[in-house]
Parts: structure tokens; sequence; C-alpha cells
């Protein structure tokens, strides 16, 4: 991965940790990484734990940024999740998944959809 596109990746994180934490939500963790790989934000809404995939592009040449997170992704994700719950005692807790689109364009404007329980 170039070294663009990786600071590309870490500010969108950012800025979409910093859209949650103005909506209210809790951090629990950021970049959780365990033996299947990694989930870029886990958050709590309320009673909630949700799981959050963020995606970032710099424009919509290869499409809606939402539109990365295909099947095996997803299925990458509830494995890592699944991975987190039972780690940290926390399986009776409901679940949601979410995905934050994050668009960077050129002159420093950037737009965040969150799409809530995408799968």
């Amino acid at each position: 991965m170039s070294l663009y596109r990786r600071r590309l990746g870490t500010a969108g994180e950012e800025m979409a940790l910093s859209y949650l934490l103005e909506q209210g939500y809790r951090l629990l963790e950021k970049n959780y990484r365990c033996r299947f790989g990694e989930i870029d934000l886990i958050v709590e809404d309320g009673n909630t734990v949700v799981f959050i995939e963020v995606k970032t592009r710099s424009s919509y040449l290869f499409g809606l940024p939402q539109e990365a997170v295909g099947w095996s992704k997803r299925a990458k994700i509830r494995r890592l999740a699944q991975n987190f719950l039972l780690s940290r005692g926390l399986e009776e807790k409901p679940i949601r998944f979410d995905v934050i689109a994050v668009l960077c364009l050129k002159t420093g404007d950037f737009n965040i959809e969150h799409l809530k329980g995408v799968f």
C-alpha cells in the first residue's frame, strides 16, 4: 500500500472517529487486531456494540467507498467481531455492523456517510 493511501485511510478513520464521538458513541477499540485481521473501529451506541469498517476515497473514480465492502470483507469482519466479543465477555450484548464512507477531496472538503446495520 502506498504512503498516500495509508495516510488517506488514517485520515478517514480519524474523521470517522471524531464524527462518532460527536454523535455520542463511546470508543471501545480502534484498529482491533487478532489472527483474523483488523476492524477499524469498535464503539458502543447505547447498549449496542457496533463494528465499523471505514472506507476512504479521494474521488469516485473507483466507485463509492462503501462498495469496497464486499462479501469476503463482511465475512472477515464477522469473524473478527466474534473474536472480540468472546475475548471481552460481551457475547450477550446486541451488535451491529456499520460502514462509514469518507470522501476526501483535494480541496480539503470531505463528506461522511454513516451506513448503519448494513450487514
